[in-house]
């Protein structure tokens, strides 16, 4: 075999493991993404129209997860993935608000993690007036 014809293949085969490892490179692996399930009771005229579920570790920057499994009467919450750390609930970056009704599936973009936080939890805010609850599953992090 000549030299150019190796160099040639040798090349090729270079760019393909570049190009495999370029794309493998580019794939979030999610580690705490078991899904969690969650209760909560609202009744605004009690003053009881915001929660929070309990913090799970954070280990990576993916989205979380939520679904939507039951609701009195039928109502949305209104979702948020917060951070969590020593002092409690943290809220101070960008957050993003979802409307989650019974059987939807929403990938939670969030800056949790991006923001130096280890912990997050889902803060539920009721969405109307009336005494209701709802009960949903949810992950920090996703596949």
């Amino acid at each position: 075999m000549d030299l150019k014809k190796l160099t040639g293949k040798l090349t090729t085969i270079v760019a393909a493991g570049a190009m495999v490892m370029s794309i493998c490179g580019g794939v979030v692996w999610a580690n705490n993404c078991k899904d969690e399930y969650a209760h909560m009771s609202f009744d605004e005229s009690a003053g009881e129209y915001l929660d929070y579920t309990s913090s799970r570790l954070k280990e990576d920057t993916s989205c979380g997860y939520i679904k939507g499994i039951e609701s009195s009467n039928g109502y949305s919450f209104n979702a948020t993935l917060v951070g969590v750390d020593e002092t409690g609930y943290c809220e101070d970056f960008e957050l993003i608000d979802y409307d989650v009704n019974p059987g939807d599936e929403i990938w939670m973009y969030n800056y949790v993690k991006e923001n130096g936080y280890n912990y997050a939890a889902v803060k539920c805010e009721s969405n109307t007036g009336d005494d209701y609850s709802v009960g949903f599953l949810w992950s920090p992090d996703s596949v």
